[in-house]
């Protein structure tokens, strides 16, 4: 495969890019093409907000496809190329360990790789989804809201990370919500996918 100078994770609510080194990341609200650095080609995983690719130099979509020794519990036609490419970045950078990536942000999702095999997970709403599904009028009401919301989620993903007898990688955005002591986190696991397809 080329290798590719920028590598960029478009989201549901955030674009980050990495080229080098240096990782940056903004909220799609706030993004302006004149942020992103200088390059001559990049690699896109991208799940939503399809129009900012065209800011991007010669781009090349990455899409899921058949890797190496894993069994995939999933039509690849469908899985979100973020939840591939942390597959992909779990099962390279922890060899022959069973893990449980959970990737928390606009949207909360959950795999696992068993024995080279990936069992599908879950997802759920995150956190901002959950917050404004319901609009409130006072402003005890709805920090209270807020305060159930994020306890909820957070006991959520802890309950499920204490059933599993193996690896826990965190990843995204939201990864402050919760604090599991045993759990290896990472800053953009979609990212490290891509420089690891990228041959980098």
């Amino acid at each position: 495969m080329s290798q590719f100078d920028l590598l960029v994770d478009i989201g549901s609510s955030s674009v980050g890019w990495k080229i080098g080194s240096d990782y940056n990341s903004v909220d799609i609200k706030d993004f302006q093409p004149s942020v992103i650095p200088q390059h001559q080609s990049s690699a896109i995983a991208c799940v939503a907000n399809h129009q900012l690719i065209q800011h991007f130099s010669n781009p090349t979509i990455i899409k899921p496809k058949p890797y190496k020794g894993l069994v995939f519990d999933y039509n690849l036609e469908q899985l979100g190329v973020d939840r591939f490419l942390g597959i992909v970045a779990g099962y390279e950078k922890y060899p022959e360990q069973d893990f449980m990536l959970v990737d928390i942000g606009t949207f909360i999702t959950i795999d696992i790789v068993q024995n080279n095999r990936h069992i599908d997970g879950g997802i759920a709403p995150g956190l901002y989804q959950l917050q404004k599904c319901k609009a409130f009028v006072g402003d005890d009401t709805r920090q209270s809201w807020q305060l159930g919301t994020e306890n909820m989620l957070r006991d959520t993903i802890e309950k499920r990370c204490d059933a599993f007898n193996g690896l826990i990688l965190i990843t995204g955005g939201g990864q402050v919500v919760v604090d599991i002591k045993r759990a290896q986190y990472h800053q953009n696991l979609v990212i490290t996918g891509l420089e690891i397809i990228n041959g980098k």
